[in-house]
């Protein structure tokens, strides 16, 4: 088998023994546990990645480097562990960009190793100063010199990407891979990755200030971010919860945080519900845990009351210096604040001053998606995409990863769709607002979370973008549910323009037979236009040793999501 397919464990291609730094790369990854790299070889890769997969990994083969890096974006959040991409260099590179733009904003874990020129070989067709690109992007970058630094950048890219949560680019120059190395290990002696230590708790001041900030609240919204769920705090967020009284919310990267929890709203900002926003609205304390305040989450500034005193607990510097809104902001590592806000506040508030209580769990379960009233518009060949997401929902495995793509649609699975927890839901058009993206990810997310049921969400702008990867999904026979959300345009603009006068004609197409597009990947494929035609969904689920199975879902095109009056403002 080539390698240019995937090539699992035990199904090794025979190599020769190591004898360049590239064969040090592979052998070291393997070593340091890398069970899964995702990739397209070329010459600028091949013998590192063959190396890989030699020392033990399973190759999985993208059919685009955009696609390659997403799936180990994917695998990343769902397997909660690094995610491996191997790439040639110079347009291999090049081609992840959208994709690793996403991680790097996503702060995903992720190793990309490619290849690079020679020093001085600024005239090879290959040439891009790929240091410079990726590190203005956001990315890590390690770039040996010599083949005695190879062992060291290799196990420093590794260990970085872990502890500083970002994506971090190795690039292997090509001299510098022929080095001759006596010892895979040459070199690694002494390489020493960043610290894996916890971030040091608040200063004294800082907390001082948000024990008063507490305590003279009436109406305390805690807000969680992926933070929150890398910092394993869940269970003492919840706990602070309890002592205040507060109600919780969590950022779209969040969700499922604190699910089945009956004080929680479910995501703020955009994605809430009409009910939701306005008991956010209500807080006059709201308590970011490793959050940013984006325009998703702050539903473009109008999510908190002029008045409410906002808090930021973050880690990164830089993040806490991003929005100018921000009352309190408290560099400190999350779960060090929180159980340093529960060593402070040891006392349970008295009933009559708890927002809970005033409140009401009734209130709370009031404004969930799933029981909110809507006139449902399904008819002349089309399902409304409200309908179809709660049936969805209802059919789909409590044990599930949601893979939301980007475009429109965006609203209906990430309002209407539960997920067990963060891990369960990857946006993958949060950080960039790119479409696309998503099918690479639920490949990613399939193989990183294999215990769990996965489906894509995406439309049939997004599907377009990424069609080849199709192809990766039937070749692997991976058992997930794509539905794609079919309005046949480009649904944010039409909706953002209609009323402007301007040839709508530029972001319409004709309808795609989505389901003879995969069939002739080989994948099973159903036409939904109403509700019974996702009877074929719980057959699916019944079966054993399932493939994908694709759902070509013709949408009511005038139905809005709820978010997007607010999501073109400011653009």
């Amino acid at each position: 088998m080539s390698i240019s397919q995937s090539v699992p464990a035990g199904d090794r291609p025979v190599a020769a023994p190591p004898q360049t730094a590239a064969h040090v790369v592979g052998r070291l990854l393997g070593d340091c546990g890398v069970e899964h790299v995702f990739g397209v070889t070329g010459s600028g890769n091949f013998v590192a990645t063959s190396a890989l997969i030699e020392a033990g990994a399973t190759f999985v083969a993208a059919r685009h480097e955009a696609g390659a890096v997403s799936m180990a974006d994917g695998y990343a959040r769902a397997g909660g562990r690094v995610g491996v991409a191997s790439v040639h260099q110079g347009p291999g590179l090049t081609n992840t960009i959208t994709s690793l733009v996403e991680a790097v904003k996503s702060r995903s874990p992720l190793l990309l190793v490619t290849g690079d020129t020679s020093d001085g070989a600024t005239r090879s067709n290959f040439y891009v100063p790929q240091v410079d690109l990726v590190t203005s992007l956001g990315a890590g970058s390690e770039r040996p010199r010599h083949g005695q630094e190879v062992a060291s950048a290799t196990m420093r890219a590794l260990a970085r990407a872990e502890t500083e949560r970002r994506p971090v680019v190795l690039h292997l120059p090509l001299d510098v891979q022929h080095s001759p190395m006596s010892n895979p290990a040459d070199g690694a002696a002494g390489s020493k990755g960043h610290p894996t230590g916890g971030f040091p708790p608040p200063s004294g001041n800082s907390l001082d200030r948000l024990v008063a900030a507490i305590e003279a609240a009436q109406r305390p919204l805690i807000l969680a971010g992926r933070g929150v769920w890398t910092a394993d705090s869940r269970v003492a967020v919840e706990e602070l919860r309890d002592r205040l009284g507060a109600i919780m919310a969590t950022s779209a990267a969040a969700h499922g945080l604190f699910a089945g929890n009956p004080w929680s709203l479910g995501i703020c900002g955009g994605f809430a519900s009409r009910p939701a926003a306005t008991i956010v609205r209500d807080a006059d304390l709201v308590i970011g845990l490793g959050v940013s305040y984006t325009k998703w989450t702050t539903r473009h500034g109008t999510a908190f009351a002029p008045g409410a005193t906002l808090v930021q607990v973050d880690n990164d510097p830089a993040a806490l210096s991003a929005d100018p809104r921000v009352d309190l902001p408290v560099e400190g590592d999350v779960a060090a604040t929180v159980n340093a806000l529960l060593e402070r506040l040891t006392g349970i508030r008295p009933r009559e001053q708890r927002w809970d209580v005033r409140l009401g769990a009734e209130a709370v379960a009031d404004s969930a998606w799933n029981v909110q009233p809507f006139h449902d518009e399904t008819g002349d060949g089309r399902i409304d995409p409200r309908t179809l997401s709660l049936l969805l929902d209802g059919l789909m495995p409590a044990e599930r990863t949601v893979v939301v793509d980007g475009g429109h649609f965006v609203g209906f699975p990430s309002m209407y769709w539960s997920v067990p927890d963060p891990a369960g839901y990857l946006f993958t058009g949060a950080g960039f607002q790119s479409i696309g993206l998503g099918l690479g990810a639920a490949v990613g997310a399939a193989i990183g979370g294999p215990d769990r049921t996965v489906v894509l969400a995406i439309g049939d702008g997004g599907l377009h973008m990424s069609l080849v990867e199709l192809d990766t999904l039937a070749r692997l026979r991976l058992p997930v549910l794509v539905v794609v959300y079919n309005d046949a345009a480009y649904g944010a603009e039409v909706h953002h323009y209609k009323d402007s006068g301007a040839d709508l004609g530029l972001v319409r197409f004709p309808d795609t037979d989505f389901v003879r597009v995969a069939a002739g990947f080989g994948i099973e494929g159903a036409t939904v236009r109403q509700p019974k035609d996702l009877d074929v969904v719980a057959r699916w689920l019944a079966c054993e040793n399932r493939g994908p199975l694709l759902l070509d879902c013709k949408i009511v095109t005038t139905v809005v999501a709820d978010y997007q009056a607010e999501a073109f403002i400011g653009h």
